[in-house]
């Protein structure tokens, strides 16, 4: 549904979001998410509840789950144009 200038009504400045925390946007391979997601549901997990748990992992012990994590870090995405990158991503 779209309202007043082009933006949906949650968006519109008069009806506030009705989300709790602000998103989170990736877009990984789509045989890789493909492949993570049959990977959790065979054990019963869901993908969101993973990346919280990433997270919760992240911040608990950061040099174990890093170093966990090294040999799977993606190399950096060129900057291709679009929205100037933030601050923190330089």
């Amino acid at each position: 549904m779209v309202l007043f200038g082009g933006k949906p009504p949650c968006e519109d400045g008069v009806m506030p979001s009705e989300h709790r925390e602000p998103a989170l946007t990736v877009r990984p391979p789509a045989d890789l998410k493909r492949d993570a997601q049959a990977t959790l549901a065979e054990r019963g997990l869901q993908m969101r509840a993973f990346v919280v748990a990433c997270l919760a992992a992240l911040i608990n012990d950061p040099e174990r789950f890093l170093a966990t994590l090294r040999p799977h870090w993606p190399d950096k995405k060129p900057h291709l144009g679009g929205r100037a990158a933030s601050k923190r991503e330089q």
